[in-house]
């Protein structure tokens, strides 16, 4: 709620600070005024004051005294309290607000007026503040994952298509992000970095658990060769049931293509909808009385309900997506699903038809909309993708059963964070699938259909490959009892990824992210870490009200790190300048350029 302006601090009020001490500390000799300085600082707490900062220093030793309570509100130097900094950077990034609603907040319930420029700039503030306290805990962190036994390192990276990518390296068993880095491209060097950061910390991980990025497993052979090298099998499933289906979903895609059936059946639609809307279309009661009990719309005029049942069938052969998972390629398999929609709608409106004397002439609409279906149905090389889809499908679906992988109803897999599987129940699931596996050998060795053999080969090739990567995860610990799982999956970075997009989405309105994740920082996905109680009590008492007076104690380091961000550094490997390719006579400097390079690589390779 606004808070009522009459219990709002005025604006410019005077307020004098000073240290608390009279004497000093070693001469025990009264201090003086030294020097006087007014300041005018802004923050939830005070409001907009004119400070007068006093200065006092010992005759004798002339050691000066500052006053000792305003550091802790406000950064030296600085004129945004740390109140309003966490305030506006918790708006920012827990709670995914425009600079706008923050702006309108802060003038509404605290009588502050800040540009979106500023709140942009303290919401930057807040990650540099929130990184140096991280950082400051470390040993404390430390001690609560030596205390759980150890943590399993979850390492991956997200980017948009064309940006560069930020890596986050969370503790699978806490779900906190321990450390961040962002590279052009997966780079072994940068990531072995990020590792080497992670280990001193907070110790050696008890495993890593990655993709199936050649890099990473570069880096993890040069850190930490002595812990097991595990492969999340939410990507290793992936990665195999592209390869099994990629080649024959894309080509049911370019066979749809080739027969323009959905433009074909929109253009139906579209003219259903005309229709309607210049002679008058049926009630959303009608079409239900018309479904339920098509005897008591008898009195409903034939036309229209002939042009609602068409529009009806039209509409339920588009919505072929709520069949799908919620999930994307190759756990959702689109076209496919449209296919097999194509397919019953074509047996559906054959049986209509043949019950019908004359279908042309009593129900034209559908009779064109079976015309054209079944162009789809008896396309031979429709047909023949489809059949192998299905085949690869199948097999991939089994393996994502072996590897519980399946989705929860109506849940989708990426929205899911699996529970952590006990010691027994991860055993079981690396048993039963050696067992899968050697079954698979048998079932390769007998097999007839030449793609089902194929099929099983891709499969075979990536458990051989991985084998050793994909169990392992029940680790014995010495002086504990009970052993230490690792998560199998990287669900919590996909999950924090994934919200930290969702957030961006829900603050720019727009569905392109690149500019933005191209700007992210890595120290954002630490902004996750305070919803967890336990790293809130390490690093502020548990309180996000108490926030402030832990980035007070951690400004300087806070400082460092605003100055490493300000630095002014260079995006482009290559700068060149819109001048330069501007000038006259640039294409000709260029050629020039290039026949002259040719000819020094010319000259190097005759001396050699």
């Amino acid at each position: 709620m606004p808070l009522s302006p009459k219990v709002r601090l005025p604006r410019h009020y005077d307020l004098e600070a000073v240290s608390w001490r009279t004497v000093c500390d070693t001469c025990q000799v009264p201090l003086r005024r030294q020097r006087t300085s007014v300041r005018y600082p802004i923050g939830l707490v005070l409001g907009q004051p004119r400070v007068r900062l006093v200065q006092e220093q010992c005759p004798s030793c002339h050691r000066t005294y500052r006053a000792e309570a305003y550091p802790e509100l406000v950064p030296p130097h600085g004129n945004y309290a740390f109140d309003l900094i966490v305030q506006v950077g918790l708006a920012s990034f827990l709670d995914h607000r425009q600079n706008g609603e923050i702006q309108q907040e802060l003038d509404l319930r605290w009588g502050l007026r800040l540009s979106c420029s500023t709140i942009s700039e303290l919401a930057q503030s807040f990650l540099d503040y929130l990184a140096a306290t991280h950082q400051a805990h470390i040993r404390e962190l430390r001690e609560c994952l030596h205390n759980d036994g150890g943590y399993s390192l979850h390492v991956d990276g997200t980017c948009e298509a064309g940006t560069d990518i930020v890596f986050n390296a969370v503790a699978g068993n806490r779900g906190w992000t321990l450390a961040g880095c962002k590279m052009a491209t997966e780079d072994t060097t940068r990531i072995q970095g990020l590792l080497r950061r992670c280990v001193e910390s907070f110790g050696p991980p008890l495993a890593l658990v990655r993709d199936l990025s050649a890099q990473i497993e570069i880096a993890h052979r040069q850190v930490v060769p002595d812990i097991p090298d595990l492969i999340c099998h939410y990507h290793f499933l992936e990665n195999v049931g592209t390869r099994l289906c990629e080649k024959h979903h894309a080509k049911i895609i370019a066979c749809l293509r080739r027969l323009k059936i959905r433009p074909i059946l929109c253009s139906l639609r579209r003219d259903l909808v005309r229709r309607a809307k210049q002679k008058g279309g049926l009630t959303s009661a009608q079409i239900e009385l018309l479904l339920e009990d098509p005897e008591q719309a008898a009195n409903v005029d034939p036309a229209r309900k002939r042009w609602a049942l068409a529009y009806l069938m039209l509409s339920w052969l588009e919505d072929y997506r709520s069949e799908l998972g919620g999930e994307y390629f190759p756990f959702d398999l689109p076209e496919l699903t449209l296919y097999r929609r194509y397919c019953t709608a074509h047996d559906c409106l054959l049986r209509i038809t043949v019950a019908i004397d004359s279908p042309n002439q009593t129900f034209p609409t559908l009779e064109t909309i079976r015309h054209h279906l079944a162009t789809v149905v008896e396309d031979k090389e429709l047909m023949g993708a489809a059949g192998r889809l299905q085949k690869a499908a199948a097999l991939f679906n089994e393996l994502r059963d072996v590897l519980r992988l399946g989705s929860d109803g109506p849940h989708p897999l990426l929205h899911q964070r699996p529970v952590a599987d006990g010691p027994v129940l991860a055993r079981q699931r690396e048993e039963y699938l050696q067992k899968w596996t050697d079954q698979l050998y048998h079932r390769r060795a007998s097999e007839c259909d030449a793609d089902r053999t194929a099929d099983f080969t891709i499969v075979l090739d990536y458990l051989q490959k991985y084998h050793g990567k994909l169990t392992g995860h029940v680790i014995a610990l010495n002086d504990r009892p009970a052993p230490f799982v690792v998560a199998r999956t990287n669900n919590v970075s996909e999950h924090r990824f994934g919200r930290t997009k969702q957030g961006l989405r829900r603050k720019l309105g727009t569905k392109n992210l690149a500019r933005h994740v191209q700007a992210m920082r890595p120290e954002e996905f630490l902004v996750a870490n305070l919803l967890d109680p336990d790293y809130l009590q390490i690093i502020c008492s548990g309180s996000l009200e108490t926030l402030a007076a832990s980035f007070a104690r951690n400004w300087q380091t806070g400082q460092t790190i605003r100055s490493q961000r300000r630095a002014k550094t260079t995006s482009h490997p290559i700068p060149a300048r819109k001048r330069l390719l501007r000038e006259d006579g640039f294409l000709s400097r260029l050629q020039q350029a290039v026949a002259t390079v040719v000819k020094s690589n010319a000259k190097r390779a005759a001396v050699a």
